[in-house]
């Protein structure tokens, strides 16, 4: 059979007039990021130095900010040389953890030459250190504002072909167009009954009026959807399309496994895949617990005056308690009492069964997503407090007492299990976390298999680099107060 190209999403750059950039397409990515960088290791330095200023008098500032050019561009080589530029197709988490070693490995040898040095010049290796943490946290959050800069401009993606058996390759071909900040621009989809039917040039192709034949040329990435396709028909692709595209990844559709998972072993002239589970690891549980009590303390001086003012807010705008507690489920299925800072009038739950009595819609919608977005029951203060999720805050007691985490699956009380399905068993497997990565993926604007979704990918693919990744977002999905309510 032959392929059929479904309709096209559309064709971006097929213009003469925009040749160059298509034609230069990766240096333009890798300019982007390159900027995103030299702002954020510039700024870092500079920031770093006025702020030790006020500390040690006798700081030679002017000497400081005179060498952060050369600076910078050690950082920007270093970056280069672990595959930083353009940084496309290496998933978010990756990213970070290159970037984060990248980092500490430049600033230990900056921290090395201000050893030799001292005698010339009177470096000050809290500086450095200073330095440091901020290009940590500053980095990526400045990396991912200029790509979606780049994506509004069009200059951000490299153009895939994806090929596939069945739905598979358009829900691949459809997922890609919506997460443009990975970097694969899919231009076309072509969709084949059998891997065997995949077409070996574009003069292969159908005659369809807008396919630019010469545009398909420059294609040299394919993604593989096989699906269901047997093993032997997948490795004839391979092996006879490599003439073809100068990069084949092959992304198996419904195949819930965690990527980090997987470690390829090469055993007597076999290729092998060695599974682990990172969670059930004590050595990683210990880490991710440490992570948790360590981030709890050192937080303490700022959240202690925000609950003090939250609560005296709550006090004045309704009559009630301050907290909250609410059965949720947790670790290995069992029960515990999540609190929160109350958002809701005292009688809410008799409030919320009189308005679904009373209302279909709200009804169905209570039934669906467990949530209602004009809830009748949240209070003016309460508002705001879930907009900013503010209210969640008391759940630091909760990590405390090893009930939570805070970074995990999306609490869920008992209603919920059914709608998990089999799911279930693996959202058991840990502890739920204070945010995640639902909330970090537009929290009550996701429908609820999505969220299930989002659970299962967590538990599957969880490493410390995954929660320092939903940390460092929560920051900006709170700012933004997408899908709070």
């Amino acid at each position: 059979m032959a392929p059929v190209i479904l309709k096209k999403d559309e064709v971006f750059f097929a213009k003469s007039k925009r040749k160059f950039i298509w034609a230069n397409r990766r240096y333009v990515m890798a300019l982007v990021m390159v900027l995103s960088d030299a702002v954020c290791l510039v700024f870092s330095m500079g920031l770093a130095t006025i702020l030790w200023s006020n500390v040690r008098s006798d700081l030679p500032v002017d000497v400081y900010l005179s060498i952060n050019l050369p600076i910078a561009g050690m950082f920007l080589l270093i970056y280069l040389l672990t595959g930083l530029y353009p940084s496309i197709g290496i998933g978010p988490v990756e990213e970070l953890r290159r970037l984060t070693i990248s980092t500490t490995l430049g600033t230990l040898a900056l921290m090395g030459m201000s050893f030799y040095l001292r005698n010339t010049i009177s470096w000050s290796r809290a500086v450095l250190g200073l330095t440091w943490l901020l290009l940590l946290v500053s980095v990526p959050l400045m990396r991912k504002l200029f790509r979606r800069l780049a994506v509004r401009l069009g200059l951000w993606g490299i153009p895939v072909v994806v090929v596939g058996e069945g739905a598979g390759a358009m829900r691949v071909f459809s997922s890609l167009g919506r997460n443009r900040l990975i970097g694969f621009w899919p231009v076309l989809c072509v969709k084949t009954s059998s891997m065997r039917d995949v077409f070996p040039r574009p003069s292969d192709l159908p005659a369809v009026p807008w396919v630019d034949k010469n545009l398909f040329d420059e294609i040299d990435i394919a993604i593989i959807v096989p699906q269901k396709a047997p093993l032997g028909a997948v490795k004839n692709v391979l092996l006879d399309r490599t003439h073809q595209f100068k990069r084949i990844i092959v992304m198996f559709d419904e195949a819930h496994f965690g990527s980090v998972w997987f470690t390829p072993l090469h055993l007597v002239e076999q290729l092998g895949l060695e599974v682990t589970h990172q969670l059930i690891d004590p050595t990683q549980q210990a880490i991710k617990r440490f992570i948790d009590i360590f981030l709890v303390l050192i937080s303490v001086p700022v959240v202690l005056p925000v609950f003090g003012l939250i609560a005296l807010a709550i006090r004045l705008d309704s009559p009630g308690p301050i907290f909250y507690a609410q059965k949720r489920i947790g670790h290995n299925g069992r029960e515990f009492r999540m609190w929160k800072f109350r958002s809701m009038i005292i009688n809410a739950d008799a409030v919320l069964r009189s308005a679904l009595e009373k209302n279909e819609g709200l009804r169905n919608e209570w039934e669906q997503n467990f949530k209602l977005k004009n809830d009748m029951r949240v209070t003016r203060v309460g508002k705001l407090l879930r907009t900013t999720s503010l209210d969640e805050l008391p759940q630091i007691w909760n990590v405390i007492m090893r009930e939570m985490s805070l970074i995990g699956p999306r609490p869920i009380v008992s209603e919920e299990i059914p709608l998990y399905k089999d799911d279930f068993e693996i959202y058991k497997q840990v502890m739920p976390g204070m945010t995640g990565m639902w909330q970090i993926s537009g929290r009550s604007n996701v429908t609820y298999s999505e969220r299930v979704a989002l659970d299962v990918y967590y538990v599957q693919n969880w490493s410390v680099w995954l929660d320092i990744h939903i940390l460092l977002h929560t920051f900006l999905s709170t700012l933004q107060g997408r899908g709070a309510y």
